[in-house]
C-alpha cells in the first residue's frame, strides 16, 4: 500500500499544474497518458488544459493517486480545482 500522507508532507507552496509538470519533465501526452493508466493521450490533454476551457476535464478519483504519485506531490488535487 502506498502512504499518501508522505506524499502530502512533501508539498511545494507553489501550486504545480500538470501540464506545467509535464512540460517540465518534457512528457508527451501520450506517455502521461501511459503512466497514469488513462485510456489515450486526449484523456491527459484535457486533464492538462486550462480549468476555464470548454474541454476541460477533471481526473476521476483512480487516476489523481497516480497522479500524485507519479508527481511525488507536486501536483495535488486542489491544483485541479482552483486557477
Amino acid at each position: 500500500m502506498y502512504n499518501i500522507s508522505s506524499i502530502w508532507s512533501t508539498r511545494y507552496i507553489d501550486d504545480m499544474k500538470l501540464n506545467d509538470y509535464r512540460l517540465r519533465k518534457k512528457w508527451s501526452y501520450g506517455q502521461l497518458a501511459m503512466m497514469t493508466g488513462a485510456s489515450h493521450a486526449t484523456v491527459v490533454r484535457r486533464w492538462c488544459l486550462p480549468l476555464t476551457h470548454k474541454n476541460s476535464m477533471i481526473p476521476d478519483k483512480k487516476f489523481m493517486l497516480q497522479i500524485v504519485k507519479l508527481t511525488n506531490g507536486e501536483v495535488q488535487p486542489n491544483d485541479f480545482y482552483f486557477e
